[in-house]
């Protein structure tokens, strides 16, 4: 299988490892660096501003790939005309708690698409063809394994990762249980900005890596946790963990009420936590990626659908809403937005867009533009709520009380009667604050239950 993905696949497996898979990657060179180390590309390319038939062109001479797998795209650009490739294009989506507003109009361009098993149901409802668990994660071999400088295992109970109370709110008060271990006379520590090989040498010091999921998911520390010889202890409700490691046996769960008791049950028995621990490091040399790589071949292979067909404006929305969070600098985004507005000048959609690209592009400078933009949006479709949204967030602070008022009482006229056509919409503020994230969990909520009125109440604040 010839694969072309625009992830260094390598920083999680050699080449060598992945069996039957012939890789080529793509990306902007000195892009990639994955704990603090450069991965190369083997094509240089910028799909924030590159099209399909560029990057085509630039491949190895000889190399035609089966399949393209494109990684993260809240994240990471979609190169222009990505939806006229003639191969299946597999893309794989994790953080979409966080990022669901810009993921959501990125239907017309995948064969396949991956995600979590808790995503399945929510991405079919969004019209995604054929959306198919796939565990995209697996410890990183140069980094993670057992590191014999790292000296004893004189941690009891570690945890290394992203301390963000606003972005980790569910993981927040289990950090301060694990911290308050120490109390119970147990070496606990929660650590934050430790990475790459001094990541791998801190879990080769501890007993246990404690890990909780976000979504129920294998994540990334479920499998660095045993590569680096620790025993796994992890919620007992993950829907995925069974899957790869036998509870009790290679790694141990926990639920709400027994964590302290099941970690000084661990500790009472020095032998046993060693030996789960070792059968669990045993175990994980059977999920490094390149041993899962294959799957994706009979995924593709067992398609019930065809790649959904969407108009131009639809895919060039989609493209470049998807790229308001992603590293692409403002001057591409805002060609991107322009590119929806000439397939659609009417839509209210391509309006809002082009508003919120020129923010993104020209900052304050821009306002009075996207202002117009907004409002322009509102006299072709007076109940389009994300411009009201947007128009709101631009004026809150205005001197002007009056005209705070007047488009607050016109944003909240609106939600009353508003459907899935009139919240169809990516809106400020953009990144990643605790009102973005609130609102892609209000989202998610609506789509799951099919009622848009979750989402509706979220953007009236």
């Amino acid at each position: 299988m010839r694969v072309l993905s625009n992830l260094p696949l390598e920083c999680f497996d050699d080449r060598a490892a992945m069996r039957g898979v012939e890789l080529v990657t793509y990306g902007p060179p000195g892009r990639m660096l994955v704990d603090g180390v450069h991965f190369p590309f083997d094509v240089a390319f910028d799909p924030s501003t590159g099209t399909w038939e560029e990057l085509q062109a630039a491949l190895p001479a000889g190399f035609t790939p089966d399949v393209v797998m494109v990684w993260w795209p809240d994240q990471e650009p979609l190169p222009a005309g990505l939806e006229r490739c003639p191969v299946p294009v597999v893309g794989v989506v994790s953080d979409y708690n966080l990022s669901l507003p810009q993921l959501a109009g990125l239907w017309p361009f995948f064969d396949a698409l991956l995600c979590d098993r808790a995503g399945v149901a929510l991405f079919e409802r969004l019209t995604f063809a054929n959306v198919r668990y796939w565990c995209q994660y697996a410890h990183k071999r140069p980094f993670h394994f057992v590191h014999a400088d790292a000296g004893p295992r004189d941690v009891d109970v570690g945890f290394v990762g992203n301390l963000n109370p606003v972005v980790q709110r569910e993981r927040a008060p289990w950090l301060d249980r694990v911290r308050r271990l120490t109390g119970r006379g147990v070496r606990s520590e929660v650590r934050t900005g430790v990475a790459g090989a001094d990541y791998g040498r801190y879990l080769s010091r501890c007993r246990i890596g404690w890990n909780r999921s976000i979504r129920g998911e294998m994540n990334l520390r479920a499998f660095e946790v045993p590569a680096c010889g620790a025993l796994l202890l992890m919620e007992r409700s993950n829907l995925e963990v069974a899957e790869f490691f036998a509870p009790g046996e290679e790694c141990v769960l926990h639920g709400d009420d027994d964590f302290e008791d099941v970690v000084q049950s661990l500790l009472g028995d020095p032998a046993r936590c060693a030996r789960i621990a070792a059968a669990g490091h045993r175990r994980v040399q059977d999920h490094r990626l390149g041993n899962r790589l294959h799957e994706i071949a009979a995924i593709v292979g067992e398609r019930t659908q065809p790649r959904p067909t969407a108009s131009a404006a639809d895919v060039a929305l989609g493209r470049a809403t998807a790229m308001l969070a992603t590293w692409a600098d403002g001057g591409a985004i805002a060609k991107a937005a322009l590119a929806a507005h000439a397939a659609a000048p009417e839509d209210p959609r391509t309006l809002n867009l082009l508003g919120l690209a020129t923010v993104r592009w020209r900052g304050n400078d821009g306002a009075a533009d996207a202002f117009r933009l907004w409002q322009r949006a509102l006299q072709v479709a007076p109940g389009y709520v994300p411009a009201a949204t947007n128009l709101g967030a631009l004026v809150a602070n205005s001197p002007d009380p009056s005209l705070v008022r007047q488009v607050r009482s016109l944003r909240d006229g609106q939600l009353a009667g508003a459907g899935w056509a009139e919240l169809d919409g990516p809106t400020l503020p953009l990144g990643y604050g605790a009102l973005a994230i609130d609102r892609s969990l209000a989202l998610q909520a609506a789509v799951r239950s099919g009622d848009p009125r979750p989402f509706a109440r979220e953007l009236a604040r």
